[in-house]
């Protein structure tokens, strides 16, 4: 059994023996292609979608802020020995465990995490 597909919103259309089939979610007509033979695609790039052209690329934001607006702590750095260092906190696994604590030395640049 072959699948077909809404051009303009990605959706499956209905099997029909009718030469046009509308479309149950946006409500275009597209052309039944189900007795034009059998196609195999293996890639979502393949698959043509006026809606995937539209989409626009995503961003990829940094996880974590720069280090100088992160809170000073009084921990010793593992490197140079300094008595304050700068520290953040993220939940980085599932809400029952505690949180990873980064800490950054503005003297020396040494980075180093702890988890909870």
């Amino acid at each position: 059994m072959a699948i077909q597909f809404c051009g303009p919103c990605g959706n499956t259309l209905d099997i029909s023996s009718a030469s046009i089939v509308r479309c149950d979610c946006c409500g275009s007509m597209n052309k039944n292609n189900l007795f034009d033979g059998i196609v195999t695609v293996s890639s979502t790039h393949n698959f043509p979608s006026e809606l995937r052209q539209k989409r626009q690329p995503t961003q990829h934001l940094q996880c974590l802020a720069p280090e100088d607006t992160w809170a000073t702590a009084e921990e010793t750095c593992r490197r140079c020995g300094a008595k304050e260092v700068r520290y953040t906190a993220l939940q980085l696994r599932s809400a029952d465990e505690g949180t990873t604590l980064f800490y950054y030395c503005p003297g020396c640049s040494e980075r180093w995490n702890e988890g909870n």
